[in-house]
């Protein structure tokens, strides 16, 4: 992967030093375990891309054998390579979006709002009072889901595990795949 330009624009503010592999190898050589502006953007390391898989074979078929888990954001979305392109699963929202681009081209487009940088940037505004940069293991989520009639705001974001968010999204998209088409889901009382 061609990093240089997205390692300018946003600085490498922690590693975790648990199963981060040799230099060159493959994938995760470079990059791996590695958080970028705090929290902003984490590089996965084998295991933590072994986990994520998993959990985006459950949540997206189709996936399984054709793309493999390099990195994660913020907001707990998955970015997966593939052959082709990088595909985007967000477990808020239960879907995967092709980008029609290979992982250097994801990663050194100057578009900023791939990454939801300037969303990221507005949640660490609205909370001065929580200055930690976001562990490994961590992402802001919603605290009312969006498939459950929760809104895409700050005020809706909070600060939660990252394997238990995505997998507890991943079990209420499954549950709202299964309603009858036309059927309201409402915010929760």
């Amino acid at each position: 992967m061609t990093l240089e330009v997205l390692l300018r624009r946003f600085p490498v503010t922690d590693t975790v030093a648990d199963d981060v592999p040799e230099e060159g190898d493959g994938l995760f050589g470079e990059v791996a375990g590695k958080t970028l502006a705090e929290g902003l953007l984490r590089f996965h390391t084998p295991a933590s891309a072994r986990v994520s898989y998993a959990a985006c074979a459950r949540l997206v078929a189709g996936i399984e054998g054709r793309y493999v888990p390099f990195a994660f954001d913020w907001s707990g979305r998955e970015l997966l390579a593939g052959a082709d392109d990088v595909v985007v699963v967000d477990p808020a929202r239960g879907t995967a979006l092709s980008t029609g681009l290979d992982p250097d081209g994801f990663l050194a487009a100057d578009d900023e709002d791939r990454l939801g940088a300037d969303a990221f940037r507005e949640w660490r505004e609205a909370y001065p009072g929580d200055p930690d940069p976001l562990a490994f293991d961590e992402v802001v989520g919603y605290r009312v889901p969006l498939l459950l009639g929760g809104e895409a705001a700050v005020a809706n974001r909070e600060r939660t595990g990252r394997r238990d968010y995505f997998d507890n999204c991943a079990a209420i998209a499954r549950q709202v795949r299964r309603l009858p088409e036309g059927t309201v889901i409402s915010t929760p009382a």
